[in-house]
C-alpha cells in the first residue's frame, strides 16, 4: 500500500518536501507533487527530469496541469482525464479504483446515499492503493470523494426545498 492513503487508517500523508510554485498560466500558487507522479501520467515520460520539483495546479479552467521553474505540462500531454479539470462526464474521482462523479451521484439518487468511501478505504486496506502514481494530485482520493457527495447531497437538498416552496 502506498503511504499516501495511509490517512484512511489514521496517519497523514507523505508530501513532496519542496515548496509550490506559482502557476505561469493563472498564477495560482500549485500544490507540491511528487516526480513519480508526473513520470506515471505524462504521455512522454523522457520529458521529466527526476531531480525536477513539480507543482500541481488545481484550477479547473487552467490548462496547466503540473509546473516548475523549467517545464509546464498541460493536459493535453496526460494520459487521463484530470477530474478537477473537466466538466463532462466521465470526470474520474478516484483514480486507484476508477470510481467517477457519475457513479457517486447514481448511488446517492438510488439509495439516497453512497458506500463508494467505504469501498475505497477497504481497498486502501487490502494494500490496493497506488495514488502516488495514479492521482494526478499525487494524494489519496477520499477528501476529492468526500466533497463530490457533499456537492451532490447540499445540490439535492436545496432542489427538494425548492419544490416543496
Amino acid at each position: 500500500m502506498s503511504d499516501c492513503c495511509a490517512q484512511a487508517k489514521g496517519a497523514s500523508c507523505s508530501r513532496p518536501e519542496s515548496k509550490p510554485g506559482v502557476c505561469p498560466r493563472c498564477n495560482t500558487k500549485g500544490k507540491p507533487v511528487a516526480t513519480v507522479t508526473v513520470k506515471n501520467l505524462v504521455r512522454d515520460h523522457t520529458r521529466v527530469p527526476a531531480t525536477m520539483t513539480f507543482s500541481f495546479c488545481r484550477t479547473p479552467d487552467c490548462e496547466a496541469v503540473y509546473f516548475s521553474e523549467q517545464a509546464m505540462f498541460e493536459k493535453s500531454d496526460l494520459k487521463i482525464r484530470i477530474g478537477i479539470k473537466e466538466k463532462e462526464d466521465p470526470i474520474p474521482v478516484c483514480y486507484c479504483f476508477d470510481y467517477t462523479r457519475a457513479d457517486i451521484y447514481q448511488e446517492i439518487e438510488k439509495f439516497g446515499k453512497t458506500e463508494i468511501p467505504e469501498r475505497i478505504k477497504a481497498e486502501v486496506q487490502a494494500g490496493f492503493c497506488a495514488c502516488e502514481v495514479k492521482n494526478p494530485a499525487g494524494k489519496c482520493c477520499l477528501g476529492n470523494v468526500s466533497e463530490v457527495i457533499q456537492d451532490r447531497v447540499r445540490d439535492m437538498n436545496e432542489r427538494n426545498t425548492a419544490s416543496s416552496r
